[in-house]
């Protein structure tokens, strides 16, 4: 018979807890040590009996009756394994504000027609800036560039609500200059189980995104006209390679840009510079699932230094990414799960996905 922490069992001492955890966790692992660091959390350390996916599923459901979630993670300095007893529950509420989703996506159109229009009519040549041409330019350039970014952060959501995490729907961040927004973002509220999971919620933002994007840039190609300067060195291969085939006439020569195509090549771009593996962008994420933390995190501190090289010789935009992945900091939080790798199926994912990174990298993308 089973004893119950909290309110339904009564009174119980600390000892009787561990003891509970315990009994529980030797079922799975072969205790070697156990250390209680503080009156949330107990740790035990050993070799499991049983796979890595087994063990944490057996775990979430002998922990739940007690009041606390298992962690599970190698032990560094040896082949052991560690389990982790936090106290907790497993799945957490989200209050969704649609409103507020809806009120930033409304901003997000009025700056981005606004202050990317007017990008957009100065690239293409008219000078005018009136408020006709700003909504000529605009409204096309809004509606393409929302869509991707829109299609991206639904990528997440989806990915996100088929492993059932508690996730905010898409937040936009409007601005009155530039473009017109800073992107958009979702919110995990609650821990990853697995690096799985992690995987399918860090590549579907980018997969989803250029699903939309690639017919979009194709479409602007064929509305638009070849000048006489030279080929521009800021196209990438998945670029080139569109134009050689939709558009050969500009594959030596530049493009008079229009606004569809304007804003699914800074789509295409968006989605080179969130699969950086570096800081919390989509790429860091999908490293440290196909990779693993030391390596993920090497990874991450490689692409620094060459971006950091790439911001001296090609272009100093490449610092305020450099800034960024810095600032949302270079450890990556670990899944509940932390030992079962990605499935076969996963792994060529991730290596299409390696791919795909190389072909929309540009080291001049502005």
């Amino acid at each position: 018979m089973s004893t119950r922490l909290g309110h339904e069992a009564g009174p119980t001492t600390r000892a009787n807890e561990i003891n509970a955890l315990r009994a529980r966790v030797t079922d799975i692992m072969a205790v070697e040590e156990q250390y209680v660091a503080n009156d949330h959390a107990i740790t035990f350390i050993g070799k499991l009996r049983v796979e890595a996916e087994e063990a944490f599923n057996k775990l979430k459901t002998y922990f739940i009756e007690l009041g606390y979630v298992p962690l599970l993670r190698e032990n560094d300095s040896d082949e052991r394994q560690i389990v982790v007893a936090v106290r907790g529950k497993l799945q957490s509420t989200l209050a969704q504000r649609p409103w507020v989703n809806l009120a930033l996506l409304a901003a997000s159109m009025v700056t981005t027609v606004f202050a990317g229009g007017q990008y957009a009519s100065m690239l293409a040549g008219d000078d005018t800036l009136s408020l006709a041409s700003i909504f000529a330019y605009g409204i096309p350039f809004a509606m393409t560039l929302l869509l991707i970014l829109g299609a991206h952060e639904l990528g997440h959501y989806v990915q996100a609500r088929r492993h059932r995490l508690a996730v905010t729907l898409p937040f936009f961040i409007p601005v009155p200059f530039g473009l017109g927004t800073f992107g958009a973002f979702i919110q995990l509220r609650g821990p990853v189980e697995n690096k799985r999971a992690l995987f399918d919620v860090g590549v579907g933002g980018p997969i989803a995104g250029l699903l939309v994007a690639i017919p979009l840039f194709v479409s602007g190609l064929v509305m638009s006209v070849v000048t006489d300067a030279p080929a521009p060195p800021s196209r990438s291969m998945l670029m080139e390679l569109l134009i050689a085939i939709f558009l050969p006439d500009a594959t030596t020569n530049g493009i008079l840009l229009n606004p569809v195509l304007l804003a699914a090549r800074f789509g295409f771009i968006i989605t080179a510079i969130n699969l950086l593996p570096i800081g919390q962008l989509d790429g860091s994420h999908i490293a440290y699932a196909a990779l693993g933390r030391r390596w993920a995190q090497w990874i991450g501190y490689a692409t620094i230094a060459i971006m950091v090289v790439l911001g001296i010789v090609s272009s100093p935009t490449w610092f305020v990414w450099v800034g960024f992945g810095l600032l949302s900091g270079m450890r990556h939080p670990a899944p509940m799960n932390d030992i079962t790798p990605l499935d076969v199926r996963r792994n060529v994912a991730f290596l299409a996905t390696a791919v795909l990174f190389l072909s929309l990298f540009s080291a001049t993308p502005f």
